[in-house]
């Protein structure tokens, strides 16, 4: 076996898919500023199987969205690439809130944070490219865990709101039901698998006698299956997801929300690790 590469997710968002073809499933995306191990070149050099540091996934994304570099490089670039994008959407442009467009950015994707000029902030992109973009689009991250804030969870659900389900989507234009739950616990610094499956293995069960937290996660199965869809408890009996759309419904069968086939399969809430 060779020597094992690194890369530097380099586009906004990079599609992960099952094989290397763009015909083939979209298993998820990547977001900017992430690190994956390169397993494997594909045909003619245009694809690479990767695996994503954050969370472990492995598909094929096409070459030309990642930088490859080498283990110090990649760890290099998660110390210093500690702003992290909490709006929706976000422009990277060449000057102060003018010029041409150097890229988008997508929530919760990172980049190396320079100097501050009024509302605009210097920032560096894995490729080596600069350009400014709006300050208040950025949230510094230290090197201590924030505690989970119920009005920023909230906050940030409230606005995903209507954002329409897409197979394998990590961003604000479209997310699975695993996709949602894991890019707003994101930004607490909790750290989930990627599928509803995993997602479920890595959490504790919430004891009937526990109170619920805005946050803990709810788990749906059909009869003798693994969990396959997943949402964010909201308290009662409301839990926010993914399904069509990211939307609120209930499991109290009184309620106009209740959505029977999930209400159905539903099999319990479960506390994400390190919330608390």
């Amino acid at each position: 076996m060779g020597r094992t590469t690194f890369g530097i997710v380099s586009l906004a968002a990079l599609d992960l898919r099952r094989r290397p073809d763009h015909r083939s499933e979209l298993r998820s995306q990547l977001l900017m500023g992430e690190v994956v191990t390169q397993r494997a070149l594909g045909p003619k050099g245009r694809w690479w199987e990767v695996r994503n540091a954050a969370d472990g996934y492995v598909g094929w994304v096409r070459a030309w969205g990642l930088i490859a570099v080498s283990r110090r490089e990649g760890e290099s670039w998660r110390r210093r690439a500690k702003a992290r994008v909490i709006r929706s959407f976000a422009e990277v442009r060449e000057g102060q809130g003018q010029g041409a467009l150097v890229t988008p950015l997508f929530w919760n994707g990172r980049v190396i944070p320079g100097v501050r000029r009024g509302a605009n902030r210097n920032v560096r992109l894995p490729d080596g490219r600069e350009g400014w973009v709006q300050a208040d689009a950025l949230r510094p991250e230290g090197a201590r865990r924030s505690k989970v804030s119920p009005k920023a969870l909230a906050d940030r659900i409230k606005s995903l709101l209507g954002t329409p389900y897409l197979w394998g989507g990590r961003t604000a234009l479209g997310l699975d039901c695993s996709g949602f739950t894991q890019q707003v616990l994101a930004e607490h610094r909790v750290r989930l698998p990627r599928d509803a499956e995993q997602q479920f293995r890595a959490s504790r069960p919430v004891r009937a006698e526990t109170k619920l937290r805005l946050g803990d996660l709810a788990f749906f199965a059909a009869k003798g299956r693994p969990p396959s869809h997943v949402g964010l408890a909201l308290g009662g009996d409301y839990y926010a997801h993914a399904q069509g759309s990211v939307r609120i419904s209930s499991l109290d069968p009184d309620n106009p929300l209740y959505e029977k086939p999930l209400a159905e399969q539903f099999v319990g809430y479960r506390r994400p690790p390190g919330s608390g």
